[in-house]
């Protein structure tokens, strides 16, 4: 049997005498698309930030491509293939959408950046990689017409994709998306559902944090349902819409 690309045993995150996450255990599989739902508040994206690194587990492990990164900081992690885009769009107006991508490579450069100093040899090599490399997201995340444009001018939607093409450009193994449809209109939503196909058809496994039950059940090849911090359901998105557990504590109020 294959080895899952992740895999989290028992993980809990404590903050003071609240239980944000309680003994949460899940894996995901090269090329898998994994939705992470629940109500607000459920530990979504306190799962999310503690997988990425930003808070460090209360307890529990963290096992990516089979090495431990629970003790790791983010940057590490991104090194190793953990990479991930936030709820809220964090850019850089001022760059263009070529260079705001290839900030996203930045994590994996070998060559010492003082070479660009004097651009010989293996650093001329790794950049035009990494020109190749910037191109390719660029055109899988629909951004290429807008390459040389400022971020500034981008629609918000656009922007949200841009955060996913310059996480994309660090080469993960396993992507994290925190609500990435959040304020999408219908044919952004589109865009995003193929956008997240085709990076699942390039080998990368994807962990969806969204409200946008149409999308998830749509995407999804398994569904983990949090509340009050502990998995109360995985199973397939059928499976998941059929659950009672899963009607009363999400689907229902959102009804």
């Amino acid at each position: 049997m294959t080895e899952p690309i992740l895999r989290v045993d028992s993980l809990a995150k404590s903050f003071g005498g609240v239980r944000a996450v309680r003994d949460l255990s899940f894996t995901v599989s090269a090329g898998e698309i994994l939705g992470l739902i629940g109500p607000n508040g459920s530990g979504k994206s306190t799962t999310v930030n503690v997988l990425s690194g930003v808070f460090p587990p209360t307890s529990g492990s963290i096992i990516l491509a089979g090495e431990p990164i629970e003790g790791l900081p983010e940057a590490q992690r991104v090194g190793r293939g953990l990479s991930r885009t936030f709820q809220t769009a964090r850019v850089f107006p001022e760059f263009t959408v070529r260079q705001h991508v290839a900030m996203g490579c930045h994590a994996i450069r070998q060559v010492n950046p003082f070479a660009s100093i004097l651009p010989f040899g293996s650093w001329r090599r790794e950049q035009a990689d990494i020109d190749s490399q910037v191109d390719e997201v660029l055109r899988l995340c629909a951004l290429h017409p807008v390459a040389d444009r400022p971020v500034a001018s981008l629609s918000s939607g656009q922007q949200r994709f841009l955060m996913i093409a310059t996480a994309l450009a660090a080469q993960p193994r396993i992507l994290l998306v925190d609500e990435p449809a959040a304020g999408l209109v219908e044919h952004e939503r589109q865009e995003l559902a193929e956008l997240i196909r085709g990076i699942r058809q390039r080998g990368i496994a994807v962990v969806i944090i969204e409200h946008h039950m149409a999308l998830i059940m749509a995407l999804c090849d398994r569904i983990v349902v949090l509340n009050f911090g502990a998995k109360i359901a995985e199973g397939s998105p059928a499976e998941i819409r059929a659950n009672p557990a899963v009607i009363d504590a999400y689907l229902g109020e959102a009804a």
